[in-house]
């Protein structure tokens, strides 16, 4: 799932839950990802993925939106340059 999305988004997640792996394959594929700061604080992989291209981590909800909403607007300004280049 992590190729098809725009982003991954992981709001509570525990030490071996499946978020980790798509967590770790939305990195892989590139595809940006959005971390709460209590997953960060509270899983070995969470800190892990800290720091890494592309993983961002936020605090809370009202920040989450606002990293989505930059992936969002990025992913438009990138489709714009292809259509005027093609």
């Amino acid at each position: 799932m992590s190729a098809y999305g725009s982003a991954t988004v992981v709001v509570e997640a525990g030490e071996h839950s499946g978020a980790r792996i798509q967590a770790r394959l939305a990195v892989a594929h590139g595809r940006p990802v959005v971390l709460m700061d209590s997953v960060v604080k509270g899983t070995s992989w969470g800190a892990k993925l800290h720091g890494q291209p592309g993983v961002m981590v936020a605090d809370g909800p009202m920040e989450v939106i606002g990293h989505v909403n930059k992936i969002v607007s990025n992913e438009g300004e990138v489709s714009a340059l292809l259509g005027v280049m093609s």
